[in-house]
């Protein structure tokens, strides 16, 4: 029986989650501090039953952010700035130049390119597909 769209995309989620968990481990061992944002968790955790990978990758990390409002301010502002519509990545790119050099795991790099870009911080924040 051929694979269904959904097992596809069940698939791709945690071979994804895979690679940030180990991206995470190799940071911690080489002395990185490893944070996220607080609203990340709202994209991961979206109901369904596939959660242990993605949950892995949270648990790893060292610390989760709270979002301040005068971040949260400045990321409204870099979403206007680079035309960027998600919330969510303009939080992430916002903690993210607060706090270089960063690297941003993301599995949309043309719109964290696009916020990065914005907020002038370039070559302080890498960005790497997973």
């Amino acid at each position: 029986m051929p694979p269904t769209s959904a097992t596809k995309v069940s698939t791709t989620l945690v071979a994804r989650a895979v690679v940030a968990r180990a991206v995470v481990e190799r940071a911690r061992r080489d002395g990185w501090t490893v944070a996220i944002a607080a609203p990340v968790l709202v994209e991961v955790h979206t109901g369904r039953r596939d959660h242990a990978h993605s949950d892995r990758v949270v648990n790893a990390v060292n610390t989760v952010l709270p979002t301040t409002a005068d971040r949260a301010r400045r990321a409204g502002k870099l979403r206007s700035m680079s035309g960027v519509r998600d919330v969510v990545d303009a939080i992430v790119v916002t903690e993210a130049v607060a706090s270089p050099p960063t690297l941003v795991m993301t599995s949309d790099p043309d719109d964290i390119g696009r916020l990065i870009d914005a907020s002038g911080a370039g070559a302080r924040v890498r960005v790497m597909a997973v």
